[in-house]
């Protein structure tokens, strides 16, 4: 089992319910990010029906049919949905990025196939969900000319998505970043923000929904016989341009095995979290808290183990 770390804002709802973010490529901060690109497209174009010769169908050879395929290609990642780690909890630039200018966190998490909990069956058979975390790689050159013929010389699609979703520019090489890559339908819950309340009132019964801050809500299946309708809600609030939905994913009860606060998070915060977390058993008795003390000499950061 890998540790790997988590960085984030600082949240006291996080210690009453740890739920991480599943992010969609179109939420990524780096456009190029999961994108693939028309040069890897045309690769895969070209073997799916330039290659197979007499094999391939006069169906298959229509232009419905390819545009169709190419249309998949660039947009099927979008059903998928990436958690961040890095095996790196000390690094300066993440900590002003992810985690407030220091005035967040970084969670400490076992990593492996149990730290989230999986609902749909689809996901144990689906070549491009990642249960574990993938390192990514990182290169000056994005996918496409260059790419292994495992991501272009298969019928199913799976080691292309892989390849896009997998592979930075090395400006980002810094990060040592590894990902999960699941189905935005494993979420186990969505937060919507919503500019009226005319949506949250007209969810039916088989929809839980509970206000978190100002026009925030958590929207879950009311039971787990309906978890299937949670990916249709979701769906329909992200269609609206006035709600902004985010599939969320819930940590397994003593995944998290450490958390260090940033050297800007007050006494009071950090007090008012252990609190929180000491009250839920999802964190476990083993999770260690520690605070970021800023070196006097160096440009770095060292962890103090708090009582």
């Amino acid at each position: 089992m890998r540790i790997l770390y988590k960085y984030m804002p600082f949240r006291l709802s996080f210690f009453d319910d740890p739920l991480l973010r599943l992010t969609p490529p179109s939420d990524l901060n780096d456009p190029f990010d999961s994108k693939p690109t028309q040069a890897g497209i045309d690769k895969k174009l070209k073997f799916f029906f330039d290659d197979q010769g007499d094999y391939a169908s006069a169906e298959s050879k229509s232009e419905g049919v390819r545009s169709t395929y190419e249309r998949g290609l660039r947009d099927g990642l979008g059903q998928f949905g990436i958690i961040s780690l890095t095996e790196d909890p000390y690094n300066l630039l993440m900590w002003s990025h992810y985690a407030a200018e220091h005035k967040g966190l970084v969670l400490s998490i076992a990593c492996d196939s149990s730290t989230f909990e999986y609902h749909d069956k689809f996901t144990e058979r689906c070549g491009v969900s990642k249960t574990k975390p993938t390192r990514v790689r990182y290169s000056n050159m994005r996918p496409g000319y260059q790419m292994p013929d495992s991501a272009i010389y298969e019928y199913f699609e799976y080691n292309f998505y892989t390849h896009f979703a997998t592979t930075k520019g090395n400006d980002w090489i810094y990060e040592k970043e590894y990902r999960y890559l699941l189905r935005l339908t494993e979420a186990d819950v969505a937060v919507v923000d919503v500019g009226f309340e005319n949506w949250v009132n007209n969810r039916g019964p088989d929809i839980s929904i509970t206000h978190l801050r100002s026009n925030t809500y958590k929207v879950e299946a009311s039971s787990p016989q309906k978890r299937d309708l949670l990916p249709w809600v979701s769906n329909c609030a992200r269609k609206k341009g006035n709600i902004q939905c985010d599939a969320v994913q819930a940590i397994e009860k003593n995944a998290i095995t450490g958390i260090y606060f940033g050297s800007r998070v007050s006494e009071e915060a950090i007090l008012q979290a252990r609190e929180s977390s000491e009250k839920k058993t999802l964190f476990g008795e083993s999770v260690g808290f520690h605070k970021s003390i800023v070196s006097q000499d160096r440009f770095e950061i060292n962890f103090e183990l708090l009582d």
